[in-house]
């Protein structure tokens, strides 16, 4: 069995075949994935696929850094305490909070950009939700490593997923500092040398798959729509850089997720 840690079912990418994107992802062997959140409405979208699809679909929900939802008006603290109703109405299906995190780049065509004040709130107060209700947390980083390895230590508390690493070598040593931490590997392991270097150091064990789906599809499939059944591609392309078994990296990695997410 393969899971995919981070797709983003809740988006309309997959509103007019989602139940063959999910028959296609069981059928290559992704037999659990996580649909991840970026804000409210996605959070509900989420809790509301999960419960669709039980055992096989999960929700996180959270807050991304930048406002993907620029015309959502209520006020930051109106949506983070909707986002707390969300999480404890919703216990059961819930397995993560995010993605969340700080982002430094330019936003996407059809978001807003936030300040760093407002990220910071934004921020603390998920991470406060992940130690509340014991959630592992999915960590969303653009251009913002350092700011978070100066600042945040106090994350190693915590228990999650670094989504899409992409931290560069030097920084390697002080993430696998947080030891309740997997580093999220996806489409861009097939392409990309540096995060192919990058990946032959971190431990096996240290290691989870995710699409980012509907975007970072994996070899032929770059530039259309990614789906969590090209999972195998990904596990495959790690079997040959760090010449192990696909059969083996495919347990370990599923191990490494069945120990930190209730799923």
């Amino acid at each position: 069995m393969l899971i995919d840690t981070h797709i983003h079912l809740n988006f309309r990418d997959y509103d007019n075949d989602l139940d063959d994107v999910i028959k296609r992802s069981i059928g290559s062997g992704v037999k659990k994935m996580i649909c991840v959140s970026s804000n409210i409405a996605d959070s509900i979208k989420s809790v509301k696929i999960a419960r669709k699809y039980p055992g096989v679909v999960f929700a996180a929900v959270g807050m991304h850094p930048q406002c993907t939802d620029p015309e959502n008006e209520d006020l930051i603290d109106i949506q983070l305490d909707k986002l707390n109703k969300i999480i404890s109405e919703n216990s059961d299906i819930v397995v993560a909070i995010g993605e969340c995190g700080l982002d430094f780049t330019d936003v996407a065509e059809g978001e807003r950009r936030r300040t760093l004040e407002e990220q910071e709130k934004i921020f603390k107060y998920q991470i406060s939700l992940a130690q509340k209700y014991d959630l592992p947390i999915l960590l969303h980083f653009n251009k913002s490593h350092d700011y978070f390895l100066e600042n945040y230590n106090d994350v190693k508390k915590c228990k999650g997923i670094f989504h899409c690493y992409v931290g560069g070598r030097k920084r390697l040593k002080d993430f696998l500092e947080f030891d309740g931490f997997l580093f999220g590997v996806n489409g861009l392991l097939t392409y990309d040398e540096g995060l192919q270097n990058v990946v032959k150091e971190i431990p096996l064990e240290r290691i989870a798959f995710e699409t980012d789906g509907p975007f970072l599809a994996p070899g032929d499939y770059r530039g259309s729509r990614n789906e969590p059944g090209y999972i195998r591609i990904i596990a495959d392309k790690l079997a040959e850089l760090s010449k192990v078994g696909v059969d083996e990296i495919s347990g370990q990695t599923t191990d490494n997720v069945l120990k930190i997410f209730n799923i």
